[in-house]
């Protein structure tokens, strides 16, 4: 039996996937001539191809849609740029693999909870580099609406559970990671997991009816605050929305959405937003109330993908 040297691994690369993944053809390409172009960085470099989830996108409801395209914009800018984590497809060295006990089955968010032990075992924060090719990912799917949505709740709710279970883990990993690569992690995941997907949207929708409802004589330069900070954001999911409309011609992906239908996804994505947050908020209290008990990998249903 040949048993692989430790100086060997380095030129070994590992993918980890999901059943309902889509590789590009050229992926084992583009994923060598990254770990090349980058001197092998073995045990600093994680590798991630940015996620689409335009499989039979165009039949889903529009909050299955506009999730999957918001799920998108925030791997590409948020995710990868900041090195917070991997997700779902990832690739790595055998070396760096080995080096951190491999990956940790026993987690329903594994790809995060393995990011986090290697940090550890390498005294380091770990970079996450974008392969230059997409890769498509099923979205929740039901037979009917109503079940859709409910398999979407149910999604929402087991991210953000994972999440709460992963803040956990890092907690105790912490010590063993140095002070400033977890400081600098723990900020990120903190402001990407706590503000940004559970606190933004329902803090929007809260200042604004008080804004409309409560709060009278509103001095004139903080209503033109708050609409230029709404326009912003309305700005931002326009963005995923340009995206969408380009990265279907890129992967080859035949889609059929009628321009007014894509309009209505457009005016309904904050509303999306606060009712994704609301699950995650009610997902946060069950971990508070429960702890590790509702901390299980319930995958959700994906019919509709053949």
């Amino acid at each position: 039996m040949n048993i692989i040297n430790d100086d060997d691994m380095k030129n070994i690369l590992v993918t980890t996937c999901d059943a309902d993944s889509k590789f590009p053809s050229n992926y084992t390409a583009a994923l060598t001539w990254k770990y090349l172009e980058e001197k092998q960085p073995a045990l600093t470099t994680i590798y991630q191809s940015p996620l689409f989830y335009n499989w039979k996108l165009d039949s889903l409801s529009f909050i299955t849609r506009v999730t999957g395209l918001l799920r998108s914009l925030l791997m590409l800018g948020a995710l990868i740029p900041f090195n917070i984590n991997t997700m779902s497809i990832f690739s790595f060295s055998l070396s760096l693999a080995k080096k951190g006990n491999f990956i940790h089955p026993g987690y329903q968010m594994d790809d995060i909870i393995c990011l986090i032990r290697w940090m550890g075992v390498t005294q380091q924060r770990l970079r996450i580099s974008m392969i230059p090719v997409p890769v498509v990912s099923g979205p929740t799917s039901g037979e009917t609406i109503e079940t859709e949505i409910m398999e979407w709740a149910r999604q929402a709710r087991r991210w953000t559970i994972g999440a709460a279970e992963v803040f956990h883990y890092f907690i105790i990993k912490a010590k063993h990671i140095p002070k400033i690569a977890a400081f600098s992690w723990g900020f990120v995941f903190i402001i990407y997991y706590g503000v940004l997907l559970c606190s933004a949207g329902l803090f929007n929708f809260a200042s604004t009816i008080s804004m409309l409802v409560l709060v009278k004589n509103v001095p004139p330069i903080i209503t033109y605050i708050m609409y230029g900070l709404f326009g912003l954001q309305m700005l931002t999911f326009l963005v995923a929305f340009i995206i969408d409309a380009i990265i279907v011609r890129l992967i080859n992906v035949h889609e059929f959405i009628f321009i007014l239908r894509n309009i209505f996804h457009f005016i309904s994505t904050p509303f999306v937003l606060v009712a994704y947050s609301l699950v995650e908020l009610y997902a946060l209290h069950e971990v508070v109330i429960f702890g590790k008990k509702v901390c299980k990998h319930g995958a959700s249903a994906k019919n509709i993908l053949n």
